[in-house]
């Protein structure tokens, strides 16, 4: 199980320090950000300046030729198509990287987000980023890894030792 220091409580969230966000295993250059998890948020928010940067990030590596921007589809501010819908996100993710968190340089513990961690399916048969811009809703510069972003993680929150920690597992399956 991965441990990261906590910073602090944010009102009754728990937050801890972001060191480095890389896209694809390649940095991208947002670094230092407090974050707050949240399992009571839906989405993920980022800071203006982060968001853009992610989104860039997530565009450049995008096969134009496979995706296109789905404009029309307005379940979240972007979404892609494909050359035909998809029927699930499962067939979407092979257009998209991982995201990597990185929460402190000594341990180096890491949030590994695969696709279908923010990602979402829509009833249209395309893909939108379940990471929104946070500044656009009025978080400013909180930075938030909600509910999509833990998808398949149990969280343990160490409150006596400040720590908080995750483990990949499979939410789908009851515990035996």
């Amino acid at each position: 199980m991965m441990l990261s220091r906590l910073l602090g409580l944010f009102g009754h969230l728990s937050s801890v320090n972001l060191q480095n966000l890389l896209f694809g295993g390649q940095a991208t250059g947002i670094k230092g950000l407090p974050i707050i998890l949240d399992s009571g948020s839906t989405f993920t928010y980022f800071n203006s300046d982060a968001y853009k940067t992610l989104l860039s990030s997530i565009k450049k590596n995008i096969d134009t030729k496979q995706l296109t921007d789905a404009v029309n589809d307005k379940s979240l501010p972007v979404c892609w198509k494909g050359s035909k819908p998809f029927k699930s996100l499962i067939d979407a993710t092979r257009y998209f990287k991982p995201l990597t968190l990185s929460f402190t340089k000594a341990k180096n513990i890491q949030l590994q987000l695969t696709p279908e961690a923010y990602l979402i399916h829509t009833d249209k048969g395309n893909v939108c980023l379940g990471i929104l811009n946070g500044s656009e809703v009025g978080l400013g510069d909180v930075n938030i890894i909600g509910d999509i972003s833990m998808l398949d993680k149990m969280v343990i929150y160490d409150n006596e030792k400040q720590q908080i920690g995750w483990v990949p597992a499979n939410c789908n399956k009851l515990p035996s």
